[in-house]
């Protein structure tokens, strides 16, 4: 009987790919990009919209990559670093692919660290995204230049985020997408007394006095 090592290599399944976007011109623009490199090893088995829809496919369908956008904003859970962080802990084995056009290097730093195997700049070309799946098949990493610039080059917006946990940070970026903080708490599955505590923490440490900087503020990541 051949071992299970040689069967691998006579019947090698192909790398299963979910691709994830709340834009869905974005969704399409992905499935065409990914569609040149399809070949019989590699095939877009799903497409999710929502935050909620990639973690029932995560669920239910075998998948080896996910390429995923980084702010899919959703009633009932979280993006971002949440969703980033849930992915990770529960389907370890699925590579990552994440797309976003966030500069934040506090965040950027967040997700290497949380093991996301690429991480690609939505401004990027075509063929960039391209090398990106290359590599993220292979088990690769890869970071787009841009990204590598940015957490090369210190600033000082690098320097006021830095006072921020990642918690706060989140809070932040939510708050400037003009959500409440009973719609910031669902999601994140925290009290709004917690949401409210960590909004004002923010506040304190930036030296902001208003909602208005605030959510100024969070749409600078």
């Amino acid at each position: 009987m051949p071992s299970s090592t040689l069967l691998n290599k006579l019947y090698h399944e192909p790398t299963r790919v979910i691709i994830a976007d709340d834009h869905p011109v974005v969704l399409i623009g992905t499935r065409i990009s990914l569609s040149t490199l399809i070949n019989p090893t590699t095939c877009i088995t799903h497409e999710a919209s929502t935050p909620e829809t990639l973690i029932q496919l995560l669920e239910k369908e075998p998948c080896d990559l996910v390429v995923t956008d980084f702010f899919m904003p959703s009633e009932n859970f979280p993006d971002g670093l949440a969703l980033i962080s849930y992915i990770r802990r529960n389907f370890p084995h699925v590579k990552l692919l994440v797309m976003t056009m966030m500069k934040n290097p506090m965040i950027l730093r967040q997700l290497l660290k949380l093991g996301v195997t690429c991480l690609l700049d939505k401004h990027s070309p075509a063929e960039e995204f391209k090398s990106a799946v290359r590599a993220a098949i292979q088990g690769r990493c890869h970071l787009s230049p841009s990204f590598g610039l940015v957490l090369r080059s210190p600033k000082k917006g690098e320097i006021i985020n830095s006072k921020l946990s990642i918690k706060e940070l989140e809070v932040v970026r939510l708050f400037a997408q003009d959500l409440s903080g009973r719609e910031i708490a669902r999601p994140l599955n925290r009290s709004e007394k917690t949401i409210s505590r960590q909004k004002r923490s923010a506040m304190n440490k930036l030296d902001i006095q208003s909602n208005s900087q605030l959510a100024a503020f969070g749409q600078s990541f």
